[in-house]
């Protein structure tokens, strides 16, 4: 009986943790940065999804910094676009991560920081940027799952309920798995 309330605090404790829907890390009136990490020649689009006055310029400027940044960052930016605000107040910018974006060799992990400002709103996003898939410093170990700087990663929820499943019927095996006979 008592396996059977493991089991069950388990499972439970698996569906509460998992980011299901919205995550807390990023909010929709935030910047949505997709995919939320990558390599040098990565590519990723910045989105904003909600917010925004339609017409409007947005200037979008790239610095990078060693852990995350806030709408505060007050590091230097090496790069600068704009881009106009559609008609149902969101905008879209594909980015790509060359010596264009970031005139500086980038040889250890960091953060690319994005910096969306128009004359009605200000938003700050970071793009994590791995070397040889090394995550930089202010990374959570848990990140993927949603407990950093990011969004969670689909495919990291996934693989966490497929192991709280897999560890539960484990579980529920030994549980109810009959005791052998001894040996006479």
């Amino acid at each position: 009986m008592r396996w059977t309330a493991l089991v069950l605090a388990l499972a439970l404790a698996c569906v509460r943790a998992l980011p299901i829907g919205t995550s807390s890390a990023q909010q929709p009136s935030e910047l949505l940065i997709s995919p939320t990490q990558g390599d040098p020649g990565s590519r990723f689009q910045v989105v904003g999804q909600s917010g925004w006055t339609p017409g409007e310029t947005v200037t979008l400027t790239f610095g990078f910094a060693d852990l995350p940044a806030d709408n505060t960052f007050a590091g230097a930016t090496y790069h600068e676009r704009t881009v106009t605000v559609l008609r149902d107040g969101t905008w879209s910018f594909p980015v790509v991560i060359t010596s264009d974006l970031l005139p500086f060799p980038l040889w250890r992990p960091g953060y690319i920081v994005i910096r969306a400002v128009s004359p009605t709103q200000t938003d700050t996003g970071n793009f994590i940027y791995t070397v040889n898939g090394k995550l930089p410093l202010g990374t959570p170990p848990l990140a993927t799952f949603g407990f950093g700087p990011q969004p969670p990663d689909r495919g990291a929820s996934v693989a966490l309920a497929l192991l709280c499943a897999g560890a539960g019927v484990l579980l529920m095996y030994g549980a109810w798995r009959p005791n052998p006979r001894p040996l006479p």
